[in-house]
């Protein structure tokens, strides 16, 4: 009897949070074509799926992501572009989504792992972790954006560090640098991650999308076209069902 082929990539929505795990364990969940066009495709529909209020990207308890399947590499340069192409699409598929997107690491993060969780709007972490930028290591520069993330999170002369060096970083060597947002020993992770998710799904979904939108271009602006960005954005948010039940609850309970 033939077994059924695990999908790289698995999915489900609970309370408005839909989960993406990665699903290659044997691999350390290194990202294989497949895995990079499911998981493309699953964030592309989630950013215009209104069921969904917040993405989560995690691994398994030994493996975040061990970043790009050397199986698959060293094939040639159209190749090698199809690859990075995809690898483009996930990072701004990431960072254009109107919600939130967590990412969950236990376990290694190397490569493109890490830079996946970059690229994330928030990194939950527990003692476990293990981030490595292990790019310069095998005579390759870091892609799927962490040249661009890790200098805004860290400062440019700690990430130079950390890129140059692929020095192997804990979760609270992540928490203390900036990077890790939340960092959960001692078992603590899932409880933690609850709240977060289950606060950010409640949450008004144009003021979370439009503040995030803010957020990812402050280092790009000046200060009038941030304060233009807040007055249209603002003007947006105002009009919203959450705002205008927050702002006159009478109205609310009499409904």
């Amino acid at each position: 009897m033939t077994g059924s082929i695990e999908q790289p990539l698995r999915s489900s929505v609970e309370g408005g949070v839909l989960t993406l795990q990665l699903n290659r364990p044997r691999a350390r969940n290194a990202i294989n074509r497949a895995l990079r066009v499911q998981l493309r495709d699953a964030l592309q529909a989630a950013a215009v799926d209104d069921a969904v209020r917040v993405v989560v990207i995690r691994g398994g308890e030994q493996s975040f992501c061990a970043g790009g399947d050397i199986k698959e590499m060293g094939k040639g340069l159209a190749d090698n572009a199809m690859k990075l192409g995809l690898a483009k699409q996930i990072v701004q598929a990431i960072a254009d989504m109107p919600k939130p997107v967590v990412a969950v690491v236990r376990g290694h993060a190397a490569g493109a792992g890490f830079s996946a969780a970059l690229a994330c709007d928030f990194v939950v972490a527990d003692e476990t972790a293990q981030f490595h930028a292990s790019f310069v290591g095998r005579g390759l520069v870091p892609d799927m954006g962490a040249s661009y993330w890790l200098v805004r999170q860290v400062g440019l002369h700690r990430a130079k560090s950390i890129l140059l060096t692929g020095r192997v970083l804990t979760g609270q060597d992540g928490f203390e640098l900036g990077f890790v947002s939340h960092y959960c020993p001692n078992g603590d992770l899932e409880a933690r991650l609850q709240v977060l998710t289950s606060g950010l799904a409640t949450a008004s979904p144009m003021a979370l999308g439009l503040t995030k939108r803010m957020l990812n271009r402050a280092l790009e602006t000046d200060l009038s076209a941030a304060l233009d960005s807040e007055l249209v954005s603002q003007l947006f948010a105002a009009e919203s069902s959450e705002a205008r039940a927050a702002l006159h609850p009478a109205a609310r309970a009499a409904h």
